[in-house]
């Protein structure tokens, strides 16, 4: 499998093996749409793959990651970690900052101040190029909580500083992204489900497509953009188009939560006769963006072709 290093609200790599089985076998052009992360379009079995996301810096960053040599994005992600004095333990080794260490709170402490203005750095806009401006995003993804990618509603960067650094392990991730994207022909592209209407898409085509969940408390529903039930439906009235042109689409949602059912989800499954696909599996430990993540969830795919 291929990983992406963007550990982004609601990414599906853990969900891949469950997922592709019900996706179709032939895929000519394969749309991941609200991609995120991109972990499922850097792993789908198509001859071309585009990823839309309408968060403009998600798409620079994967833009920048796939483009900029490998040992271009570490030798500033490094001198990044410099310049503002952050852990290096993959240089440096642990030991040097086992001082610092309290509870299980790993490297918070050394980082923090360090992190801070890196942060502030960022957000004040105090660089000239998108490149530079991604890899300083990927730097704070880096050492921020969780790896998360998350901004406020005047699109400045928020996550707290995290436990760990640049280590072996998130520069595999690197590796495996780069790999990925220099062997398969695929794109990042800033645009917003709307756009399914305007693309040349073909009975060999599929579209995926993992909106943000109406009925859920995750971050992204406690922005400036919130979902909310007009986008529900818009994005709803897109999908039947596709059906109507004989596209092919897989949707991911949550149909219920505890005691919450997302209506409008339901009613036009059953309206359009669509097949809905149970998907076993429970966020509780990967969704620390939720506040009620200990509450079950219905997690389903649901799809406008027989598996």
């Amino acid at each position: 499998m291929i990983k992406s290093p963007l550990n982004y609200t609601g990414n599906k790599s853990r969900l891949l093996d469950q997922l592709f089985p019900l996706f179709p076998q032939k895929i000519d052009k394969f749309v991941d749409m609200c991609c995120g992360g991109a972990s499922v379009g850097l792993n789908a079995n198509a001859k071309y793959v585009v990823c839309f996301d309408s968060n403009s810096k998600v798409v620079e960053l994967l833009q920048t990651l796939r483009f900029l040599s490998e040992k271009k994005i570490v030798d500033k992600v490094e001198g990044f970690i410099n310049y503002f004095n952050l852990s290096d333990t993959f240089n440096k080794g642990y030991d040097v900052y086992r001082k610092y260490i309290q509870g299980n709170n790993g490297l918070k402490e050394f980082n923090a101040e360090g992190y801070s203005k890196l942060r502030s750095f960022y957000n004040q806009k105090s660089l000239n190029t998108k490149r530079d401006k991604a890899v300083c995003l990927f730097t704070l993804l880096v050492f921020c909580f969780n790896n998360d990618l998350r901004f406020n509603s005047c699109g400045q960067f928020n996550m707290p500083v995290g436990k760990i650094d640049f280590n072996e392990s998130i520069r595999k991730k690197l590796t495996s992204f780069k790999y990925g994207t220099k062997n398969k022909d695929i794109d990042f592209i800033q645009n917003d489900f709307k756009i399914l209407k305007e693309l040349e898409l073909h009975r060999n085509d599929f579209v995926y497509i993992d909106p943000p969940y109406l009925i859920t408390n995750a971050v992204y529903n406690e922005s400036g953009s919130k979902w909310d039930d007009f986008k529900e439906k818009e994005l709803l009235e897109v999908l039947s188009y596709l059906d109507d042109n004989g596209i092919r689409f897989a949707l991911s949602n949550v149909l219920r939560k505890g005691d919450k059912e997302n209506i409008i989800l339901s009613s036009w499954v059953k309206k359009n006769k669509f097949n809905t696909h149970y998907i076993n599996y429970h966020y509780r430990s990967s969704s620390y963006n939720k506040k009620d993540r200990a509450t079950p969830e219905e997690e389903v795919l649901i799809t406008n072709y027989n598996v």
